[in-house]
């Protein structure tokens, strides 16, 4: 399943756990925030990630791209981009955010005012700022091993320079598979993990302690924001029931 490893600027780029996984189905949507509706959309059809498992649509000053960014480029935001299972064809100039068949989504901005209606459109808590280390010109958002995202010098094609996506932060809980139609496994941990499992209308589908797995198959299909706590310690992820 490839998911928005992102490095927001010139490029967008995505991440595979396997090698030369192909892309077939899916599709990468760019929405303004000025209306929280896409602006322009990238079939990936006929694509893969490549050997180490990237692949990155950019513009056409980027050593490596498969795809080359067209007119409208990237927005500084606050805007977003989303990656979904489906086609260009679902997703005309002007079509609003949307969870429905959502992989991965990424909201930002460059020192603007969080977009609360893109952000729950998306299923999104967290509006990510460019310029946070007050470079947003040389800066990337790029994905960390905890799911969140941090700004430095972009590097296409290659691990994020903040904190390698492959890497495991410590104490950071992983799950997988996500997507899922039934159990979720919890890795990189030997705590017992309290978690609250909810809709994105706030409302709480599950509550319980595990360790290593989660039955998740009685629920609905759709994306949750899935509160995990182990210690003192909380974080929050993002949870695609199937």
């Amino acid at each position: 399943m490839p998911i928005l490893q992102v490095q927001i600027q010139l490029i967008i780029e995505l991440f595979s756990s396997s090698p030369n996984q192909a892309l077939e189905g899916y599709v990468l949507v760019l929405f303004n925030g000025a209306d929280d509706a896409s602006y322009t959309a990238y079939d990936l059809d006929g694509f893969s990630t490549d050997s180490n498992g990237y692949f990155v649509v950019g513009d056409s000053g980027v050593t490596g791209i498969s795809i080359t960014l067209n007119s409208s480029a990237i927005q500084n935001g606050p805007d977003a981009v989303g990656l979904y299972q489906a086609n260009k064809s679902d997703f005309p100039t002007d079509t609003p955010a949307t969870t429905t068949n959502l992989i991965d989504a990424i909201v930002y901005d460059s020192d603007d005012a969080d977009d609360t209606g893109l952000l729950t459109d998306l299923g999104e808590t967290v509006q990510y700022n460019e310029n946070e280390g007050l470079d947003a010109q040389n800066h990337s958002l790029q994905r960390q091993a905890d799911g969140s995202f941090k700004a430095a010098s972009p590097t296409p094609n290659s691990s994020n320079a903040v904190l390698s996506i492959t890497s495991k932060s410590k104490g950071a809980i992983r799950i997988r598979p996500n997507p899922t139609s039934d159990i979720v496994y919890f890795t990189n941990n030997s705590k017992k993990l309290t978690i609250e499992l909810y809709d994105l209308t706030g409302k709480l589908q599950l509550a319980t302690t595990v360790m290593q797995r989660l039955d998740v198959g009685h629920l609905n299909s759709g994306l949750y924001l899935m509160h995990i706590r182990h210690g003192q310690e909380k974080q929050i992820t993002k949870l695609f029931v199937q």
